[in-house]
């Protein structure tokens, strides 16, 4: 039973790793997404799967040791269920694409679910997070000074990502939004590599270098769901959002 146990541990944290390393800003929310515990699940059962066969057919491949031959075993399971699951039989040519068939398709609808969850999940706070940090910053002034400075706080990102946050603020640079959207849209990227509490820190480190000199320029709307400060310093609903025939 214990090798049953280590097979799909090890093959689970085969797709607990993949799912991380696509969302790198805030892995703690795929707790919360059912489609990623199905694809963490199958992972593990096709470890499982695996083993199973293996004591089936009794494979000990050449090994005579019992404790030698288990561990084999777990091991052959474990790595052998992670290139089965990701291969592909042949390949279709559909349209422009080339479309792998395969046990890898599984895999392929799941990670897709799992991503359109993860992202439904995350696109309020995020909007949230991206609206509060970047309220008030021009986009201007930012776009060279927040990206370097953010990249320089962090010590793993790699070359490729780097030029593709280039390439993403340059795009984002020569298009037709106001300041203050293009600073919201900064956020945004910048999270996407650095996280919300990276890029809040870096945005106060800088606040007087990055603030706009007429607010109004690069004025951030607050998220609508909030509540909106008078001038008494007390808290007021956004009459918007309290009356429904608004």
């Amino acid at each position: 039973m214990i090798g049953y146990v280590i097979a799909v541990s090890l093959s689970c944290l085969v797709g607990v790793a993949e799912l991380v390393s696509r969302y790198r800003d805030r892995p703690t929310t795929l707790i919360r997404v059912p489609s990623t515990w199905v694809y963490v699940l199958i992972n593990g059962a096709a470890g499982a799967g695996s083993l199973l066969l293996l004591h089936t057919f009794d494979w000990r491949f050449g090994v005579h040791s019992p404790d030698v031959s288990a561990a084999t075993q777990i091991l052959v399971a474990s790595l052998g269920s992670m290139m089965v699951f990701r291969s592909a039989v042949f390949t279709v040519r559909v349209g422009d694409e080339d479309v792998a068939v395969g046990p890898s398709t599984l895999l392929t609808a799941l990670l897709a679910a799992a991503d359109r969850g993860v992202d439904r999940m995350q696109a309020k706070t995020r909007a949230h997070e991206a609206g509060e940090i970047m309220r008030g910053v021009s986009f201007a002034k930012a776009k060279l000074a927040l990206p370097t400075y953010c990249l320089g706080l962090l010590q793993n990102v790699s070359a490729e990502d780097q030029a593709d946050l280039r390439t993403a603020v340059d795009a984002l640079a020569g298009s037709e939004m106001t300041d203050g959207q293009m600073a919201l849209n900064l956020g945004l990227l910048l999270m996407n590599v650095a996280g919300p509490d990276v890029l809040r820190s870096a945005v106060e480190t800088l606040r007087d270098e990055i603030m706009a000199d007429d607010p109004e320029d690069a004025a951030v709307p607050p998220p609508r769901g909030r509540l909106l400060g008078d001038g008494e310093g007390r808290a007021r609903a956004d009459p918007a959002r309290s009356d429904p025939d608004q």
